[in-house]
């Protein structure tokens, strides 16, 4: 069963019966929760793998010292990703660290947990980073606008030290958070989940003497920043396509922007010289009338016939040399016959028109 949730739905996944599944397709198998009573707890021979339930609610003085104990070993987990990844009592461990927003509150921040945060530093470009100065760090808290924009936010470096900072954009860092969370929505309440008390027992049991953690964390960053960069490059290359296709969509609207301009000087001057070449003719033919009745003689007649034949070759020649000349200033890097520009024109014209007809019913 392959589990699928778009990015814009606020929803919990469905996950198969016992199981839940991690960002990268693999299932990890879960412990359905047991209602016990305090009489009924039994302590087994390793109780580091027993994952107790809490009774009653933490009180705010335990709840601000899981919170500090979570910050302080950030990168502690981190260093045990995969072995956090693959333990659901791990995965589900509650981290006590509220995030929310000014307009919408906590929604979608409530309860993280250990899991949610290892995935969501894996996979949300800045939530692991390294600054200028060289030092890492963790994003652990959220908190501001998705409106506005204005947020701050909280991080934790390696030697355990936090400060507040602004994210830009906000909502790049708080929506992969809520989607990442709200996929195991249902799976807090159902399955059992180790303390961070506990989950840092566990590990620190299973460790075979003392271990330099620096090179894990060092790989666990330098994937994540390999894996931004990937990103940021694939990013910029879709970029790049849309501007290479944006720029062909202008050019072709600037071309027929170009065409359609030409075409309609061209033919407004075709239209008054067409005009003033019919009105040249019909002098001429008054003429030949006036010749017939004797108003003119034969060498005034020719001479007036002659400039109106002058001045129709001079109003013929005005047009040709336009539609020539014009052309090479429009399109001086293409080489466009005018039958070309002509067709371009009247097809523009005629979409033009159906669309202004479809608009119109």
């Amino acid at each position: 069963m392959k589990v699928f949730t778009d990015m814009n739905e606020n929803v919990m996944n469905r996950f198969p019966d016992g199981k839940i599944v991690l960002l990268d397709g693999r299932m990890v198998e879960c412990y359905p929760r047991v209602e016990l009573t305090p009489e009924g707890l039994t302590q087994p021979e390793d109780n580091l793998q027993q994952p107790l339930a809490k009774i009653s609610p933490q009180s705010d003085k335990e709840r601000e010292a899981d919170k500090e104990r979570f910050i302080k070993n950030a990168f502690f987990f981190l260093a045990h990703k995969e072995r956090i990844l693959t333990d659901s009592r791990m995965f589900l461990c509650p981290v006590p660290i509220q995030s929310g927003m000014s307009i919408s509150g906590t929604s979608g921040f409530e309860n993280p947990t250990l899991g949610v945060y290892i995935q969501w530093w894996e996979t949300c470009a800045g939530a692991m980073f390294t600054d200028k100065k060289g030092r890492r760090g963790l994003l652990y808290k959220l908190s501001g606008s998705s409106l506005s924009g204005h947020n701050i936010c909280g991080v934790v470096h390696e030697d355990g030290t936090t400060k507040n900072v602004e994210l830009r954009p906000f909502w790049d860092y708080g929506k992969p958070f809520i989607h990442i969370n709200n996929m195991y929505k249902s799976a807090k309440h159902q399955y059992q989940a180790y303390s961070l008390q506990q989950v840092l027992d566990i590990l620190d049991h299973e460790e075979e003497g003392d271990r330099d953690y620096a090179h894990t964390i060092n790989e666990q960053m330098q994937a994540r920043e390999i894996f931004a960069l990937n990103e940021l490059l694939h990013n910029l290359m879709t970029r790049k396509e849309e501007l290479e296709q944006r720029n062909k969509e202008l050019e072709k609207a600037l071309f027929d922007e170009r065409v359609l301009h030409f075409y309609d000087r061209y033919k407004d001057l075709e239209k008054r010289i067409f005009s003033e070449v019919e009105q040249l003719l019909q002098q001429k033919r008054d003429l030949k009338m006036a010749l017939r009745r004797g108003d003119y003689n034969n060498q005034t007649y020719e001479r007036l016939v002659n400039a109106i034949t002058k001045r129709i070759n001079e109003a013929e020649q005005e047009l040709t040399e336009f539609k020539e000349g014009e052309i090479l200033k429009v399109f001086p890097e293409q080489d466009m016959p005018f039958w070309r520009i002509e067709s371009h024109a009247k097809q523009l014209r005629d979409r033009n028109n159906a669309e202004n007809q479809k608009e119109s019913q």
